[in-house]
């Protein structure tokens, strides 16, 4: 099942708000790639690995607005204000997605943090 760009945003933010990562890794290929300033995460195991220690360290993670979108077909990139334990966040998502619709790459960045 291929979702539309904003389904699938919407169900990511659904995920990481429930910590499902069994879940969220289903919606990436085997071979995907999570790039990060510090390192890439390359796989699934890799990447359960790394969603499941950012989601255990951080605690909750409460979308409050996704702030803006778009969506190319194979790129859906967006922002959103998210909520935090320590405090609230600005993100930038973008996701390359394969010929299936499931995430090839995902470059996640913080813009801003204000703690509590």
């Amino acid at each position: 099942m291929t979702l539309s760009g904003r389904d699938l945003v919407d169900r990511i933010n659904e995920l990481m708000s429930q910590k499902d990562v069994e879940a969220l890794c289903d919606l990436y290929a085997a071979d995907a790639q999570m790039v990060l300033y510090y390192r890439v995460a390359s796989g699934r195991d890799e990447i359960r690995r790394l969603l499941a220690s950012s989601l255990e360290s951080h605690g909750v993670y409460d979308v409050i607005s996704v702030d803006q979108f778009q969506d190319t077909g194979d790129i859906v990139m967006w922002d959103a204000t998210v909520e935090r334990d320590a405090g609230i966040l600005e993100a930038t998502h973008i996701l390359i997605l394969n010929a299936d619709g499931l995430i090839h790459r995902h470059i996640p960045r913080i813009r801003g943090y204000w703690g509590m």
